[in-house]
């Protein structure tokens, strides 16, 4: 068994998507509860954050120098692999948001562009890198499979 399984870690097959950094950090320590994305889902549920290899520069620039959010320096952040999980609560264009959603989280649908779906996120939390490579859309990932395997190459997480 490896040293990441505790109880409170996911275990199984488990949908997942990728971000580029710092968007991924932001996602899985609970800082950022919206994101928008061109296309839509119907998949409710947990979801685990994969770090791409990529960094937003200006976004990483202007976090750290116009909020207080403690991110992590450049080098500290985590890529190629799974960083954290949360549950994906709804999906939806700004101007179709259900009339019961807290204002808290429909103030986070503020920067969505309308042609735009904004996947609401809740319960997130970080988890121990688990190196792996990333995929377009929503995707399946085995932690179990994962964990079992030997470290891979570093060439191969991206």
């Amino acid at each position: 068994m490896s040293t990441l399984a505790q109880p409170d870690f996911p275990s199984g097959v488990i949908k997942a998507l990728s971000f580029k950094q710092p968007v991924a950090w932001l996602i899985a320590n609970g800082y950022l509860l919206v994101d928008d994305r061109s296309w839509g889902t119907s998949y409710r549920g947990p979801i685990l954050i994969h770090a791409s290899k990529g960094l937003y520069e200006a976004y990483y620039q202007y976090i750290n120098s116009h909020t207080d959010v403690p991110i992590p320096d450049r080098d500290k952040l985590e890529y190629g692999g799974v960083v954290g999980i949360a549950r994906l609560v709804l999906c939806s264009k700004p101007g179709e948001l259900p009339a019961g959603m807290r204002d808290e989280q429909r103030a986070h649908f503020g920067g969505v562009h309308q042609a735009y779906y904004g996947f609401l996120f809740d319960q997130a939390r970080p988890l121990p890198r688990i190196p792996c490579a990333g995929k377009l859309g929503i995707f399946d990932i085995n932690v179990d499979q994962l964990l079992a395997a030997p470290p891979a190459a570093q060439s191969e997480l991206f």
